[in-house]
């Protein structure tokens, strides 16, 4: 199967030089930041124009996305945040779950969370997810700030040990782009499409591969 993933999108909303690849896709997913702190009505409008271009797509909104704009993906069906959902093609079959928003950030921001609040947020998965959309990263995998400093989530990290899934797409923090593994899981971080960066995946069974761009 093959995955487009983007991430923290923040109002460029020029998907021409993608649109190819997001259109060939098996399936998308987003990691949210849709805007940088702009109303949920343009927020919404990025969404959907993403949206439009592959009917195969899941996502989640991120800490400079307002709660609101969560709420209304999660009744269109777009979002997954805080439940569990299966997508199939042809003969495989696979989970997703869906994380939004972030922990609670030096500067507040409008969509964020605390530890405790997570494991509240995972307890919706119906299913434990083959492939987690988290706009929050793991703790030790694409967390990353000043190249020293880890800002991930310890309590992901700990449910990606425990539960194995293929994969976690993340974003959030820019500056820590790049492919990891947590256990058995492989964590993609693609960057910010802001800045023109996105990644593709291939998931073979248990087997993930992907590139960044």
């Amino acid at each position: 199967m093959n995955l487009f993933l983007i991430s923290d999108i923040h109002g460029n909303d020029n998907f021409d030089p993608i649109k190819e690849k997001i259109a060939e896709a098996d399936l998308v997913l987003c990691a949210g930041d849709f805007t940088m702190f702009r109303p949920t009505d343009e927020g919404l409008s990025v969404a959907e124009k993403l949206a439009s271009l592959n009917p195969s797509i899941y996502m989640v909104c991120g800490n400079c996305d307002t709660p609101d704009l969560e709420g209304i993906l999660v009744e269109k069906g777009l979002s997954i945040h805080g439940k569990s959902v299966v997508f199939g093609k042809g003969g495989e079959r696979y989970t997703l779950g869906g994380i939004g928003g972030s922990l609670h950030t030096p500067r507040p921001t409008p969509n964020t969370w605390s530890e405790n609040d997570l494991v509240d947020v995972i307890k919706g998965f119906e299913t434990a997810p083959d492939i987690i959309i988290s706009h929050q990263p793991p703790y030790g995998a694409g967390d990353t700030v000043m190249k020293v400093m880890h800002v991930g989530s310890k309590n992901l990290t700990y449910y990606l040990r425990k539960n194995s899934p293929i994969l976690c797409l993340s974003g959030h923090i820019h500056e820590a782009a790049g492919i990891f593994r947590i256990g058995q899981t492989t964590v993609i971080n693609p960057g910010s499409y802001r800045e023109g960066h996105y990644a593709t995946a291939q998931i073979e069974g248990r087997d993930c591969t992907a590139t960044l761009y």
